[in-house]
């Protein structure tokens, strides 16, 4: 008879909470999961109404990237912006020019002077703009289908707005087919997607108390995720941070996804996830730098989309996102070997800024005072301090709270 041994309880170490919560406080909320569902649909209706250049015109309308995957986070440090995307895939023949593509549909959009979306329309290089009073923006690509290629092989438009006489390209895209992929490559660990959702949807509920927003409506919550796509949207802002200051370019959403994907769920623990993915990354930008190449990285189900066309643009680009994951991989290495609370602090505000890693250890550490206070918990000097019983399922539930024993988990100094 084999014997199976249990696997550990998906959020019971203060790394893995803490990750856990900031990762929260950095994606979408349900309120605001919904009022970008409602948003899309919005503008769709409103390409497609009488007087709209586009009227009949749009074949489908559908999520790209982080909003496909579920794996959106805010795209400034200090202020909940989203950036929401999304294909609007057009009956247009595959040979219309790009300025043509792109200006159709910003007109489309735009409309008339004192019309809902007209002062809140920008052209961009590949998609248009919609940006909202509250932060949000809804980027709308157009794309237009090629016949005998698989489901939504697209081509998409690059034409720079401020440069008129440009004629521009057209890339070949398939968003939703990666979309797919990415959900193939990185399904749910039911305990975990179990134990992170009830824990959104708690912290969910008490901002929306706060907010006096409109009622939820009653759809299935978008928080159950996988331990890699948490893993993904902490990177993502970890790359923010970094890149927060800097000029040019940040590394594509994108392609971070491809890599997290390759490497997805091969652990039990939130922040064995992220330390894994950090240093698959950071392994894969150095194997192609000892090489004297640029990363250079497709869409799995489109040879011709190529997820890295614009970053790293330059051997200087890639020697310093590699420096970032040099740096990353060493801090997330401590987290998970072992550091008391003071350093765990500093460096999930180095990691992921201020605002979301301080209101995590705050809400964390009153947590851990009520628990005393209520005599949930004891301090036992065998483990190495403050034990409360029960899984952290919850904002309010209890959890484990000992520091992390010292050691070095997977053994030994890391492998340059």
């Amino acid at each position: 008879m084999v014997t199976t041994m249990p696997r550990p309880s998906p959020l019971t170490e203060p790394a893995d909470i803490l990750l856990a919560d900031v990762a929260i406080r950095i994606q979408l909320s349900q309120t605001n999961y919904y009022r970008a569902v409602d948003r899309y649909r919005a503008i769709r209706n409103w390409i497609e109404r009488d007087g709209s250049p586009l009227r009949d015109d749009v074949k489908l309308f559908y999520p790209q990237g982080s909003m496909a995957v579920g794996a959106t986070i805010a795209s400034k440090l200090r202020t909940d912006e989203f950036d929401i995307d999304v294909v609007a895939q057009l009956d247009l023949p595959t040979n219309a020019p790009p300025k043509q593509a792109l200006d159709s549909l910003y007109w489309a959009i735009k409309g008339e002077p004192g019309s809902r979306y007209h002062r809140m329309t920008k052209r961009r290089t590949r998609c248009i703009t919609v940006q909202y009073e509250d932060g949000m923006h809804v980027d709308v690509t157009p794309a237009v289908r090629r016949s005998g290629t698989p489901d939504r092989e697209s081509v998409i438009f690059h034409q720079r707005p401020e440069e008129p006489h440009d004629r521009g390209y057209k890339p070949v895209a398939n968003p939703y087919g990666f979309a797919e992929w990415f959900k193939d490559k990185v399904p749910l660990d039911d305990a975990f997607a179990e134990v992170f959702e009830a824990r959104a949807s708690e912290y969910d509920l008490q901002v929306f108390a706060r907010a006096h927003s409109d009622p939820i409506p009653p759809q299935e919550p978008p928080s159950r995720k996988s331990k890699a796509v948490i893993a993904l949207q902490l990177l993502k802002r970890w790359r923010n941070v970094q890149y927060d200051a800097r000029p040019g370019r940040r590394p594509p959403s994108i392609m971070i996804a491809k890599l997290v994907a390759d490497a997805a769920n091969g652990t039990d623990r939130l922040s064995e996830e992220l330390l894994h993915q950090s240093r698959h990354m950071l392994s894969m930008f150095q194997q192609e730098d000892s090489n004297g190449r640029l990363l250079h990285i497709s869409n799995p189900v489109c040879r011709r989309d190529i997820l890295t066309d614009r970053w790293p643009e330059s051997k200087q680009d890639q020697d310093l996102f590699i420096q970032d994951l040099d740096v990353l991989v060493e801090n997330v290495e401590r987290l998970v070997s072992g550091c008391d609370m003071e350093e765990m602090q500093r460096l999930m505000v180095e990691l992921f800024g201020e605002k979301p890693a301080m209101d995590a250890f705050r809400v964390f550490n009153e947590r851990i005072g009520d628990d005393v206070r209520s005599g949930r918990s004891r301090h036992r000097p065998d483990l190495g301090g403050l034990v409360i019983p029960g899984a952290a399922t919850g904002i309010g539930a209890s959890s484990a709270s000992r520091a992390t024993p010292s050691h070095r988990f997977f053994g030994g100094e890391r492998h340059r």
